[in-house]
């Protein structure tokens, strides 16, 4: 049990919290203001109007000036499963403004409509909502793409959650960094840009096929059940059949591979068992498609990684995959060696049963027995 602090220690931890939050109101960061809007009011298709004025003033008696981004909005709303735009003004619009908390408090005198969102707590502190300048710079990006009106999307508590993270690889948005919002029952995943969980911004131009998995959403408790997808891990096997067959491989099957890739081939994961899972997914998808230096590349990996994998399912289905891939007699013995003993279980359990099947077919369809 920890000892109840003395004066001194009280007193010391008063002061650094003081110089920090003195240094935190004095760093120049792009913050999120909220400006309410009427139909009495500022016109909202331009909610910085007094802003750009304050700038001209400034800049008329020669004061220092600030950088804002305040792009107009339009609401939307989901309507039949699309999004569709309600021509309604919002009852708040986001101004960013690149500037410090005393300068923005100095501003607030001559323009208090402007307010800080909600402070937000981390530990023992607390802050004004900020985006860093990646982040703005990602926003003024998919602005642009919108010719500065975006389709604000605001979520209801409960009804939206963040998800996996996604890069657009293809079309006006191509390399934007977003997340997948998924909305219960809707049916549909939706790709958004979320800004400091304040907004989301939906983008609505987006297909698939145009952008990839780069990271698997980290509060889903099933990460290792979402890669052992059986329609991609069967149909993967039925691709490798065609392809060491006299038929070779179909659209359907590079179509399938390059969805694998698409989804999965960004990843990175932290555990040996999601490592293994997804190399025996990749490793097939980039057979199928022919791609002979990301296959050598990986190829490689597992091969480096096989020594230090103990648990012995993973470790099998490392060496089935590789086999069925590689038609090394090196892998058929390894693979063989691995699985024999389950071939006396009476009842094997699934994913033993599985990986059994998938070697007889690998000996069969490569011309071994054993």
């Amino acid at each position: 049990m920890n000892a109840p602090k003395n004066n001194k220690e009280r007193w010391e931890e008063h002061i650094a919290r003081q110089l920090r939050n003195r240094k935190n109101s004095n760093a120049v960061r792009w913050y999120v203001l909220t400006l309410p809007v009427s139909a009495k009011g500022l016109h909202w298709g331009n909610p910085a109007k007094e802003l750009q004025s304050e700038v001209e003033r400034r800049r008329r008696y020669g004061e220092p000036v600030f950088e804002y981004f305040a792009p107009s909005y339009v609401e939307v709303c989901k309507r039949k499963g699309s999004f569709v735009d309600t021509k309604r003004p919002l009852l708040y619009n986001y101004v960013f403004i690149h500037a410090s908390e005393n300068e923005i408090y100095r501003m607030k005198r001559y323009l208090p409509r402007y307010n800080f969102l909600p402070r937000v707590r981390s530990t023992d502190e607390t802050y004004y909502p900020y985006l860093s300048d990646e982040e703005m710079a990602n926003l003024k990006w998919v602005a642009e793409s919108y010719c500065n009106v975006l389709p604000l999307y605001t979520p209801k508590t409960g009804r939206l959650m963040k998800g996996d993270r996604v890069r657009i690889t293809a079309g006006k948005f191509a390399g934007v960094e977003a997340c997948v919002v998924i909305q219960p029952g809707a049916g549909r995943k939706d790709v958004v840009v979320c800004v400091e969980n304040c907004m989301y911004v939906p983008l609505l131009s987006v297909e698939p096929g145009q952008y990839e998995v780069i990271a698997l959403n980290p509060d889903n408790r099933h990460l290792y059940s979402r890669l052992n997808s059986d329609r991609l891990s069967t149909g993967l096997h039925e691709a490798l059949r065609r392809l060491h067959g006299k038929a070779g491989v179909t659209d359907k099957d590079r179509e399938l591979a390059s969805e694998t890739l698409r989804q999965f081939g960004g990843l990175h994961m932290e555990s040996n068992a999601m490592r293994c899972k997804l190399c025996s997914l990749l490793l097939p998808a980039y057979a199928i498609l022919g791609n002979r230096k990301e296959y050598g590349d990986l190829l490689g990996t597992i091969q480096g990684m096989l020594p230090l994998i103990k648990a012995e399912q993973i470790r099998a289905m490392l060496l089935v995959t590789l086999y069925g891939c590689t038609n090394s007699s090196l892998y058929y013995e390894m693979a063989h060696a691995a699985t024999d003993p389950w071939r006396k279980e009476r009842n094997p359990k699934k994913h033993k049963a599985n990986l059994l099947r998938r070697l007889d077919d690998y000996d069969r369809w490569l011309g071994h027995r054993h």
